[in-house]
């Protein structure tokens, strides 16, 4: 409960504050690191994940050395950002310690934090694969601020907090040490020349801003002002005129869709970053009350959902914000879903309102999911919305262990997690998502089970106690009606609340599963309905990426949109693995806009369909004429890399 907890003096660190209070109180302090534990399928393949990326031969050996030694070499001089896969690696392995509570590994992790220090961390905090400390821009003096190319204080930014996270789920005082002279070190250069975090970096500074978060983070253990001062500093740059991409709170306001707000879109209109920032500007709000900033939050995030809602349920159009909504060919960054999800939750924490946590699960269960492959070794860079495969992610920026996507995937594991269940202000155990799992809050456990979101079966809810209270259950906005215990009732601002005496206590709750249909706003990929051009036109970035990276898509880039199918928060889909013809998979026809009606009904495993946990058959009808397609879940027919494969959302 990371948003709640007061954290007490930090012993030993020279000029240390007390910790500072956050503004406001979260309506959602939710059970995190190892007091929750997820189960059935979301369990079994985070521990995959676990297992290949913290514990293998491979992620101690050769993956944990290449990241090291990005700060021996330099080759960041070249304008690289080889400077994130240090945090970003150690935040998941800090994440993993937090969730697994493994003394071993958090003692490993200690060990390399303090070797990693002392073999890299100059006397003055400064702390980055760069060896020139001062190259915060590229050409500054040059007026063009798309040649201002450099990821010095992006990278700085994950080892900062990875640093951060490291000291929360191991108590270690180096780590904060490390933390707080790379915080002190930052301040005091762009003091001495004369610059602040939206004159660094690239995209008018989106990148260097997104420090505003763990910048926070440190604020609330330390509780030094100075902190909070450079977080403020931010806040005013992003609300600056005159408008440009760094300006999120300025441009959240505007009624025009995002992809319009500039030139060219398909360049500055990052997705990945500006939802970093705007996580930081969650918590900013939860520190400060500042309302504007909340305001703003609340506005990109209703021109996300109105625009940028993929057909995976991530945000975007492989990274940027490009009218996703509108385009068939969809695709979304792995970097994206995670965003999006961090974003939600922040939001879920902070407000209580059950609609997060509806996103949450859908961007999870679908287009996250599609993204890891089975062993959880490994990720998609684009995730596709039909095609033989998605596009795996390739090692970048001179490596060949590190990609910018698998290298967060594994936090989104745990950011699912701890958004399960929590407590309400007034004591109320409130579950909001349903995946099977083990959650152990202030004076109460809860225990998930039934196999959903993919099974028949009831969801059964069990909650002991230590005192009387309430239970608050989420009814997602998809379920027709709700059950508990057989009786049907109404939700109150998308919950239902019921009494849980001491002790144990179980419910049953039974969803409207059957399935639903929806119809993409009308648009071409060829014709954006945004009046300006893309500085890449949307019919070539589709081609580039669906097709000339991956061969074996050639010709399957779609130019009419087809119909959605969901079961529950599940985007449905046909392939190979479910026993659909690659024919009927990847056909242009549609049912969409033509009255057809659906039905669902389970499918028994055959050799046809062992390729997925769980097939269903879908029937399509309109008066006498039907038809048959034996589908899954969306994941599961497109979370491998194989080209034989074939998959689609479409129908």
């Amino acid at each position: 409960m990371k948003h709640l907890l007061v954290f007490g003096t930090v012993a030993g660190l020279a000029g240390m504050a007390v910790a500072a209070q956050t503004a406001l109180t979260d309506a959602f302090a939710p059970a995190t690191g190892g007091n929750v534990h997820l189960a059935g399928r979301a369990g079994e393949s985070a521990d995959a994940c676990i297992r290949a990326r913290a514990y293998s031969d491979w992620a101690r050996g050769a993956m944990y050395e290449e990241c090291v030694n990005a700060f021996r070499t330099h080759w960041d001089d070249r304008v690289g950002w080889q400077n994130e896969y240090w945090g970003k690696t150690m935040l998941c392995y800090a994440g993993a310690a937090d969730y697994t509570q493994d003394p071993q590994l958090k003692a490993w992790i200690v060990e390399k934090t303090h070797a990693f220090l002392k073999e890299f961390q100059k006397p003055n905090g400064y702390l980055s694969t760069y060896s020139k400390e001062d190259f915060l821009r590229k050409n500054p003096e040059d007026p063009d601020a798309k040649k201002h190319w450099c990821f010095n204080i992006w990278g700085r930014k994950y080892t900062f907090w990875a640093l951060i996270d490291i000291y929360k789920a191991t108590g270690d005082k180096a780590a904060l040490d490390g933390a707080v002279k790379m915080a002190d070190h930052l301040i005091a250069q762009l003091k001495r020349l004369g610059l602040t975090l939206d004159k660094t970096g690239a995209w008018n500074g989106i990148s260097s801003m997104s420090i505003l978060r763990p910048m926070l983070e440190l604020y609330h253990i330390t509780g030094n002002p100075a902190y909070l001062v450079l977080s403020k500093d931010i806040v005013r740059a992003m609300d600056a005129e005159p408008a440009n991409p760094g300006r999120i709170i300025r441009d959240a306001f505007r009624k025009e869709k995002i992809c319009s707000w500039y030139p060219e879109a398909a360049f500055w209109a990052k997705a990945y970053e500006t939802q970093s920032c705007l996580e930081g500007l969650v918590d900013y709000y939860r520190t400060t009350g500042e309302k504007r900033v909340l305001d703003a939050v609340l506005a990109y995030h209703k021109h996300l959902m109105d625009e940028e809602l993929n057909p995976m349920r991530s945000a975007g159009y492989f990274d940027h914000f490009l009218d996703a909504r509108h385009h068939v060919n969809g695709m979304t960054e792995l970097c994206d879903v995670t965003h999006w999800i961090r974003l939600n939750r922040e939001l879920l924490l902070l407000t209580g309102d059950a609609k997060y946590a509806d996103i949450i699960e859908e961007a999870f269960y679908n287009a996250f999911l599609a993204g890891v492959w089975r062993d959880g070794r490994w990720g998609a860079h684009i995730i596709r919305s039909h095609g033989t495969r998605h596009l795996s992610a390739p090692p970048q920026t001179g490596m060949f262990e590190h990609q910018c996507c698998p290298d967060n995937m594994m936090r989104t594991y745990f950011d699912f997690a701890g958004s399960a269940c929590g407590l309400a202000p007034d004591g109320a155990v409130a579950v909001a998502l349903y995946s099977d799992a083990t959650a152990n809050l202030p004076g109460a456990k809860v225990v998930l089970s039934g196999g959903y979101p993919y099974a028949d079966t009831p969801v059964t809810v069990s909650v002991t106690r230590e005192k009387p209270g309430k239970v608050r259950f989420r009814i997602p906005r998809w379920s027709r009606s709700f059950r508990l215990d057989g009786r049907t009732v109404e939700s109150k601002n998308g919950w239902f609340e019921a009494d849980a005496p001491a002790g144990e206590k179980s419910w049953s709750l039974a969803f409207d599963m059957s399935p639903r249909t929806e119809d993409i706003p009308a648009g071409s990929e060829s014709i954006p309905p945004s009046p300006q051009r893309h500085s890449l036109d949307v019919l070539q970035y589709t081609v580039h990426f669906m097709e000339w990276y991956t061969p074996d898509m050639a010709g399957l880039s779609r130019h009419d949109p087809g119909m959605l199918v969901f079961r529950g928060p599940l985007v449905l889909a046909k392939g190979r693995l479910a026993g659909t013809s690659r024919a009927e998979t990847l056909g242009a026809s549609t049912v969409r806009g033509y009255g057809w009606k659906a039905a669902l009904r389970p499918a028994p495993h055959t050799s046809e369909n062992a390729g997925v946990p769980q097939a269903w058959i879908l029937t399509l009808s309109r008066g006498p004429e039907s038809k048959t397609i034996p589908v899954s879940d969306f994941a599961s027919v497109s979370n491998i890399e194989d080209p034989s494969n074939w998959f689609s959302l479409w129908f």
